[in-house]
């Protein structure tokens, strides 16, 4: 019970008042605070830096999750089996025995568990327990023979036919695994086995044939029934297809020709194809339907069905109809099947069972056997230890409960270390070192996607970060929000180290960037960043057009006629008067492009020119006179002035923007990305960014050159090399 002067204390951070929970009082009077009040009411058990044992206690329903109200019933519990003590603030991972509730039945059982770890363990004066000690209890208990679980793996079964027994049902029926880890079978495994037995014998003795018979309605044929039904199976659907075929051949005589392959599947069968040739037979009836409905026995079948055929004719129609059959019609067909119908509707009835491959002998001698009873009694004495192990469980859920559970509620009720430089909440990863820089606050990603597109909305700048080490496992992605410095040191690729919170160093690089405001500077700089960026792409837009209209006009602009024939002419002289004419001697004509090519060519460029020149000299008077009216006083004050206010405008307009997106950084959406369910908003207020974000600096007391190093080796190496040159 709560003391009636206990008065709850709430501290504000980032624009939210938290719980503090710092005595066993204040964990009490959690369990009565509305979960409006708690700062997370859900979170997942992934990027956690806890014992994973200790989260799946407070997991109760194990779908991955821990709410408020299973954080509560640990808290209940735990007031439960323990007296109240400061040792619970202390993370020990020891528990004292003295502090264990024996008023309560709980309390009681777990006292008693714990003497007997200890009595096992030869300590039995000991006045506290460790959780080592009860795990090691733990993992003795689980590689016994018997551990609690109902499971009797054949391993520790000394008698070997019961041992095979097991094996067999393990094979068949199923298995499941113990607590040590070895497959075995429990009751339902027993049950299943014994059912599908009776199941699977009944239907076996109505197919037997008695000692003093010979044959059964069901076996027809004695002992051949079966080998005999399977002849049928194998060619009865083909021999149903030819009686209907002629049946359709009886109806129009014309079916028949039809039926056989055509001239023209014929002419493109290609006979040295082996596997065409038998597709091409097993397309063709079994033999040449006819108005008679007869089925050759003997001659005239297609070779692909006459194995199957000649097996029919000897194993089953000879047996029935007699010798000397060389046909075979649809009524002899039906009087053959009759005989086998009572065999196929036994077989349709053949219960579906595992246990079929084990062979009937096997079955019945394990049905009429002791080793279902035997094993039964095993599973006795297994269960009898259960009540030890479970309460070997409780304990070990007892001392990580004393020694986490206020840890995790100063991490989930409140978040005091996420706002404390000198700690760290239970889900940040370490601390990242990039680009001068040291990022103190980082979150486990599991989906780097899903949390970008959440993330965007927190209004802080992330860089998404791979981590890497000499082991697979090391590997991991995490998110580390920017709240210092520029954006312009950030780019995808660059690389770093990051420190786990256990001190591991490894290798990072940036996979992705999701922009937004870092700093006021910088966000006043954005918008003049970004006219900047969009006047120098027009810029650069419209000169790379015009240069592709002056290239495409240079490459149309028409040659004057004059201009090329007097070329032409000026060509044919100089190749006359310089190469004698000769049978082979090439047309002058080859010549005249290159002129034509140089006339054009010294035409443009003179063009070109007077262009540029034209151009330069009116923006040349558009400066100067420019210039002369700017010279008056007045209307420089005035343009000054217009400049002034713009610009005082433009940079306050920014300042404002940029106060009001700073301000509305909320933290909470990056643990929201993470899976995590947020109460109340968390501002990324001025002095947590500086402790997420510090500049690495010289350090304080050391002595620092000013004058740049690089000046003085430069001048030293110019002397030695004037002077090497002298020499």
């Amino acid at each position: 019970m709560l003391n009636r002067r206990y008065r709850p204390g709430f501290e504000k951070y980032g624009g939210y008042y938290h719980l503090c929970v710092s005595t066993v009082s204040d964990l009490e009077y959690l369990v009565s605070l509305p979960d409006g009040r708690w700062m997370v009411t859900s979170c997942p058990m992934f990027g956690i830096n806890l014992d994973p044992a200790f989260l799946r206690f407070l997991d109760t329903d194990g779908n991955g999750r821990i709410v408020s109200n299973e954080l509560k019933a640990a808290i209940r519990w735990l007031f439960k089996c323990l007296r109240p003590s400061e040792t619970w603030t202390e993370h020990r991972s020891s528990l004292p025995l003295n502090l264990i509730n024996t008023d309560s039945p709980e309390g009681k059982d777990l006292k008693d568990a714990a003497d007997l770890v200890l009595k096992n363990l030869n300590l039995p004066d000991a006045s506290e327990i460790s959780l080592e000690q009860v795990q090691n209890r733990q993992k003795i208990m689980a590689q016994a023979d018997y551990n609690g679980d109902g499971v009797i793996p054949p391993e520790v079964i000394k008698v070997p036919e019961v041992a095979q027994f097991v094996r067999d049902l393990i094979a068949t029926v199923g298995n499941i695994s113990d607590a040590s880890g070895l497959k075995g079978i429990n009751e339902a495994h027993l049950d299943q086995f014994r059912k599908e037995a009776a199941s699977y014998l009944q239907w076996y003795d109505q197919g037997t044939i008695p000692e003093a018979q010979d044959t059964t309605a069901i076996m027809t044929f004695n002992t051949a029934t079966p080998a005999m039904f399977q002849v049928i199976t194998a060619i009865r659907d083909t021999i149903d297809q030819f009686f209907a075929q002629c049946v359709l051949v009886r109806f129009d005589p014309r079916m028949s020709e039809r039926m056989m392959p055509s001239d023209d599947e014929i002419a493109k069968l290609d006979y040295r194809d082996r596997q065409a040739i038998i597709k091409h037979l097993s397309l063709a009836p079994i033999a040449r339907p006819n108005a008679e409905g007869l089925l050759p026995l003997n001659d005239g079948i297609n070779e692909f069905y006459l194995k199957a055929i000649k097996s029919l004719r000897d194993q089953v129609i000879t047996p029935i109809l007699g010798e000397g059959i060389e046909t075979l019609n649809e009524t002899q067909w039906g009087e053959a099947l009759g005989k086998f119908a009572a065999y196929e509707k036994w077989l349709k009835v053949k219960p579906a069972v595992t246990i079929e491959p084990l062979g009937i002998d096997r079955i019945r001698s394990y049905i009429n056997s002791t080793h279902d009873p035997f094993i039964r009694e095993l599973m006795v004495v297994d269960r009898a230890v259960a009540g030890e192990i479970q309460q070997l469980q409780n304990l070990e859920k007892l001392i990580l409960y004393h020694q986490w559970l206020f840890e995790f509620v100063n991490n989930y009720v409140s978040l005091p270390h996420l706002f404390n430089a000198e700690s760290h909440a239970v889900f940040e990863m370490g601390t990242l070192i990039l680009g001068g820089r040291e990022f103190n606050f980082s979150l486990k990603v599991e989906n780097r996607a899903f949390h970008s597109n959440v993330a965007k909305n927190s209004g802080i700048f992330l860089i998404y970060l791979q981590i890497t080490g000499a082991k697979p496992e090391d590997a991991l992605e995490i998110a580390v929000p920017v709240t210092r410095g520029s954006a312009k040191d950030f780019y995808v690729g660059k690389r770093g180290v990051f420190f786990t919170v256990a001190g591991v160093e490894l290798d990072a690089q940036i996979t992705q960037i999701v922009d937004n405001s870092i700093s006021l500077w910088d966000s006043i700089k954005e918008p003049f960043r970004r006219v900047q960026g969009m006047v120098g792409g027009r810029i650069s837009q419209i000169s790379t057009a015009i240069q592709k209209e002056s290239e495409k006009g240079i490459a149309t602009t028409p040659v004057d006629q004059q201009i090329i024939q007097k070329e032409m002419q000026q060509a044919q002289q100089t190749t006359s008067q310089t190469a004698p004419v000769t049978p082979t001697t090439q047309p002058p004509q080859l010549s005249v492009a290159p002129a034509i090519q140089r006339s054009s060519n010294t035409r443009d460029l003179m063009v070109g020119t007077g262009l540029l020149v034209a151009g330069l000299g009116t923006a040349l008077k558009f400066v100067v006179d420019a210039a002369k009216a700017l010279a008056q006083p007045k209307t420089l004050k005035v343009l000054l002035i217009m400049v002034g206010v713009f610009l005082i405008i433009s940079i306050l307009a920014a300042f404002i923007s940029a106060w009001r997106k700073l301000r509305q950084r909320d933290l909470g959406v990056l643990l929201q990305a993470s899976g995590w369910a947020i109460n109340g908003r968390m501002r990324l207020i001025r002095p947590m960014a500086r402790i997420f974000c510090r500049k690495t600096r010289v350090p304080e007391g050391a002595n620092k050159h000013h004058i740049e190093r690089l000046f003085s080796l430069e001048r030293r190496a110019r002397r030695k090399r004037n002077k090497e040159r002298s020499v």
